[in-house]
């Protein structure tokens, strides 16, 4: 029994020393250092509700070497920021992450999370609590995948490397995506993430134009009108000159549908108008107890 702990002891601290050689200490705001992931040559992704500041950010390496970095692009919608460090992709000592995409997780599975301080490596043991398919963040971001995590996570470990017992990059920890557990953003979603934000220094944010706020519907209506939800989107103002306005949308209208999508939340209205942005869409609306059709030309947020 002793010699099989040792031996996992031993595992799990092999484990973490190859992974922590991918992951530096992010230096973006008082108090405490964040981590983050060399993802690709000279590109560093790290939690983004860490940085506190546009300039001045310093990065730490395992070797206690510092580089400059800068802002690429941020989407707090899934805490994520990508900084971009000239001469780290030179530097042979901070490998970038490997990744394996082909690999699927179960609930149970170990996940290791480990971050960097000035100092030294940090890790944190624990398993996979839950798994879920694509879902709409409450800070308006898109996840290709739900990933919760049972460990618990240092504040300088926020942006680390989650891996799996076979040193597989599960993704990118953050406390700040749920109330009552961390996530791991998915590598899906990191890659898509910092694609774009590399390319355009932002993801696109979708804007109405109209206040709303989540409403029950009357059950007779639901029955009459055979609708496909119970809620909507009720209206409590509009800009006459955003799209919603142009649209012909009023006070007291509930949104039900975008572009043939039920919307009975405002997170997944985000995510719609997000992925909207630029096209013309249907709107689909309850007035006065009847079902109307708007066509509205989704705008960007400035």
């Amino acid at each position: 029994m002793t010699d099989s702990l040792v031996s996992f002891s031993n595992g799990i601290a092999d484990l973490v020393e190859r992974t922590a050689a991918s992951v530096v200490a992010v230096h973006g705001r008082r108090r405490f250092n964040s981590s983050g992931v060399h993802w690709s040559p000279g590109v560093i992704v790290t939690a983004d509700h860490t940085l506190r500041a546009d300039e001045g950010i310093v990065i730490t390496t395992g070797s206690g070497e510092e580089f400059a970095a800068e802002i690429a692009g941020r989407d707090p919608g899934t805490d994520l920021a990508v900084l971009r460090v000239s001469g780290l992709n030179q530097n042979a000592e901070v490998p970038v992450a490997a990744r394996n995409g082909k690999a699927a997780y179960r609930p149970g599975d170990l996940a290791v999370a480990v971050g960097r301080n000035q100092q030294s490596a940090n890790a944190s043991l624990g398993v996979i609590a839950s798994l879920a398919g694509p879902s709409d963040t409450w800070r308006g971001g898109k996840l290709d995948q739900v990933i919760r995590l049972d460990l618990s996570l240092h504040p300088v470990a926020s942006g680390s490397a989650v891996v799996s017992a076979a040193g597989e990059l599960i993704g990118v920890a953050t406390p700040v995506l749920s109330r009552a557990s961390v996530f791991a953003v998915p590598a899906a979603t990191i890659d898509r993430v910092t694609k774009a934000l590399l390319a355009h220094g932002r993801l696109p944010q979708g804007y109405l134009g109209a206040g709303l706020q989540p409403v029950a519907l009357p059950e007779h209506l639901i029955n009459s009108l055979g609708l496909k939800t119970d809620a909507g989107l009720m209206t409590v103002s509009v800009d006459p000159d955003a799209p919603a306005g142009k649209a012909g949308q009023l006070i007291g209208d509930v949104l039900l549908e975008v572009n043939g999508v039920t919307v009975d939340r405002l997170e997944s209205l985000r995510s719609i108008l997000n992925d909207s942005v630029g096209k013309t869409v249907p709107l689909r609306i309850l007035r006065g107890g009847e079902l109307k059709e708007l066509t509205a030309a989704i705008a960007e947020r400035k």
